[in-house]
């Protein structure tokens, strides 16, 4: 049993095993000719915490006490179905202060070789392609090089510091993909433009503006949640949407929840997907 969880809805009382569980969705994670599907996946502690400052100069982590490895296992099955990861440029800064935590997915260690071969079975590329919602263009160009192997995008204003720009093309194979009239992203023609370029399937990993911008550009269809049942408190954090309040409250219907009793010890967490 400790390898299964618990299903709370909408099915209850119903056990699966956790490995994989994200990939034999019912419901699946859509994507057709016509539009894109964009999802995002977060985990917090019950009082919101997404993450919080770390030693270093950029880095914001995910806090230790809910940081687990059947969480990791779930994002990285998310990430597996995905043709596009969207993330930021801090991403890209903490890599080049060797703060990230971790390589963008599909990570690359043994325990997710059969997240990499479902991939090729399903006639998807090794690895999904990387766009990387950014105003400032504050990306260090070293960074990019260890990605050469995947199509790279900047998603940015029309505005948009053109030196900066031709700097990020010279040292690197990267594209340019401009949402809104101003410096700042606007995500309402991002569908439409992903579409485009042949993208279905879009996994948001970016952090709280990124997930904010998606929200209030009507761009986004699915939100998987893990909540950690603990506390952390602290007046430093980060919680998973971050910007202005929306003008209308935004809508996400639960489709399942699972109960994980396992991880973080002591606590459990349970699994929520939300959204279309």
């Amino acid at each position: 049993m400790q390898d299964s969880i618990l299903e709370l809805y909408p099915n209850p009382g119903q056990r699966h095993p956790l490995n994989n569980l994200y990939l034999r969705q019912p419901a699946g994670i859509p994507g057709t000719q016509e539009s894109p599907f964009i999802y995002s996946n977060f985990i917090a502690s019950l009082d919101g915490r997404i993450a919080v400052p770390g030693a270093g100069r950029h880095t914001h982590q995910v806090p230790p006490a809910i940081a687990n490895e059947r969480d990791w296992r779930l994002f990285q099955e998310l990430a597996a179905q995905a043709d596009l990861l969207i993330t930021s440029a801090r991403y890209f800064r903490q890599a080049a202060d060797a703060e990230s935590q971790a390589e963008l997915p599909v990570g690359l260690s043994a325990s997710f070789d059969d997240l990499r071969a479902w991939r090729i079975e399903q006639g998807l590329t090794p690895q999904p392609d990387i766009a990387i919602f950014t105003a400032s263009l504050d990306i260090p160009p070293e960074t990019l090089k260890r990605y050469r192997d995947r199509r790279l995008f900047v998603i940015t204003g029309r505005q948009a510091d053109s030196a900066k720009l031709d700097r990020l093309r010279r040292h690197g194979h990267v594209a340019v993909i401009t949402c809104g009239t101003g410096e700042q992203v606007d995500a309402h023609s991002l569908r439409d433009q992903l579409g485009q370029l042949g993208y279905r399937r879009v996994y948001a990993i970016g952090g709280p503006s990124v997930f904010h911008t998606l929200v209030n550009g009507n761009a986004l269809d699915r939100l998987y949640h893990t909540t950690a049942h603990c506390l952390l408190g602290g007046t430093e954090f980060d919680t998973f949407v971050w910007g202005a309040a929306f003008q209308s409250a935004v809508a996400l219907p639960l489709r399942a929840m699972y109960l994980d009793t396992v991880n973080p010890s002591g606590s459990g967490q349970t699994l929520a997907i939300y959204g279309k």
